[in-house]
């Protein structure tokens, strides 16, 4: 399907465009729809990716996620959120990986050190804080195109080497209204 036919499939939105580009790069189509009526729009039958559903904003943290977005204009605060569910569900699951990367945004140290942001202005950075995590993944995302449509799939990429999570911070930010 041609880019005019992907952006109609998907309402024009960038984010869908972009995790539909994002799909089309890896070769995998996007599944749209249940289980039972699932579409691809690159034109062949796909197993469609069955994403955990999303765990509801945690709250007071809405304005956290739009806040990282804000630092970052073009960026959609639904993929920080995405990126934070995937990651640790919001630091919900234990907060150190077997790679070693740390905190509720999955840091390994050195990107930490490259990156690392007061996201909660108390004059430290502190990669266990989500308010740090958060305001550094969106430096790190915007640092890599994470504001631009077209560059968001390999932003996203450059924060996790895997075009299958990707795939899946994608679909879960496509998922999530936008408002």
């Amino acid at each position: 399907m041609g880019g005019r036919g992907r952006a109609a499939f998907f309402g024009a939105d960038p984010r869908r465009v972009a995790a539909g580009m994002a799909c089309t790069i890896l070769g995998i189509g996007l599944v749209v729809g249940t289980r039972a009526h699932a579409r691809s729009f690159v034109g062949h039958p796909v197993r469609p990716v069955v994403l955990a559903s999303a765990t509801p904003v945690p709250p007071g943290s809405l304005a956290l996620y739009q806040a990282g977005a804000a630092s970052c204009p073009g960026l959609s605060w639904t993929v920080l959120f995405a990126i934070s569910e995937v990651e640790t569900r919001h630091g919900t699951f234990g907060t150190t990986s077997p790679a070693g990367a740390v905190g509720p945004m999955q840091f390994l140290p050195a990107t930490w050190k490259a990156y690392a942001t007061d996201g909660d202005g108390d004059g430290r950075v502190d990669i266990d804080n989500q308010p740090d995590s958060v305001m550094t993944a969106a430096r790190m995302l915007c640092a890599n195109g994470g504001g631009i449509p077209s560059q968001l799939a390999t932003a996203i990429w450059s924060y996790n080497h895997s075009w299958q999570y990707v795939a899946r911070v994608l679909s879960l930010s496509a998922a999530l209204p936008s408002g």
